[in-house]
């Protein structure tokens, strides 16, 4: 478990403010209008989808908390009956309420009181990482979850390969940035849940490329771009030849081989959480 300072002024100033997306977005070094976020990460929401499709109904409320330009849930229209999203950034949720077309609160959840709720589901994608209190804040996500509901959760996991196996110097620098401030392990994101109040159970996934860290392990430094680590790989990029196609290929495979290694070692980028109350 690894705790960070808050920043000055409190974390909920922080994001509500102008501050958050100049210097953190899918662009590196550039600020990020909510328009482009959404647009970003729009794109890549279909495995996260995919993880939640075995327990998702066409009669679900979902609540996603974090949930920036509302990417995620505009993902499940047409698949849930209600979708409602909670988000700190002024920018973010302007753009959901006048783009998008569903619910959004602007305040924490440890202060809201959201009138769509009680939820069949509840999602929280890479948020946990941002709270000052997260086991108290997993707590208020349960005082707005169905006595039967599931919570799903995605966040940085500090077992991290290019962390712990790799010690790659400058993705330390890169990974232990200002809006984060708890780092867990699967033990302490087990604990924090049971001390919650929550049962279920603790994966990790891999979703940026197995180039993407090849460059990380060469260069010590990020990719400019978020979309380029997490598309599908490829070493001759629109190769119309045999060749150029069969070396696409071959990265592809070790690409799927090499995220399922990490998963199965417990080394992937993110934690996942998937339960219910006890």
């Amino acid at each position: 478990m690894v705790y960070l300072e808050p920043a000055k002024g409190g974390m909920k100033q922080f994001y509500a403010g102008k501050e958050y997306r100049k210097r953190y977005g899918p662009v590196l070094g550039h600020a990020s209008a909510a328009k482009k976020v959404f647009e970003t990460y729009a794109l890549y929401q279909q495995p996260i989808v995919d993880q939640l499709k075995p327990i998702l109904k066409k009669d679900m409320k979902v609540l996603d908390v974090g949930c920036s330009a509302g990417q995620f849930l505009n993902s499940l229209k047409g698949l849930v009956r209600t979708r409602v999203g909670l988000e700190l950034s002024a920018d973010e949720v302007a753009f959901i309420r006048k783009e998008l077309g569903f619910k959004v609160y602007d305040r924490p959840i440890e202060e809201v009181t959201i009138k769509e709720g009680p939820f069949d589901l509840i999602t929280c994608l890479q948020t946990l990482e941002h709270v000052e209190n997260p086991v108290n804040f997993l707590r208020h996500l349960g005082k707005n979850l169905k006595p039967n509901g599931y919570l799903y959760l995605e966040l940085p996991n500090i077992d991290d390969v290019l962390i712990t196996r790799y010690e790659v110097s400058g993705y330390a620098d890169f990974y232990y940035r200002e809006p984060h401030l708890s780092y867990f392990s699967k033990k302490t994101l087990r604990d924090a849940v049971k001390k919650a109040g929550f049962t279920g159970q603790i994966g990790n996934v891999q979703r940026y490329s197995l180039l993407n860290h090849i460059h990380w392990i060469q260069t010590g430094l990020p990719q400019s771009d978020f979309r380029i680590g997490n598309s599908t790989p490829a070493l001759i990029p629109g190769a119309r030849d045999v060749a150029g196609k069969e070396l696409n290929l071959f990265i592809r495979d070790a690409d799927i081989r090499y995220k399922q290694l990490l998963k199965k070692l417990g080394l992937g980028e993110s934690l996942t959480f998937l339960g219910k109350k006890k």
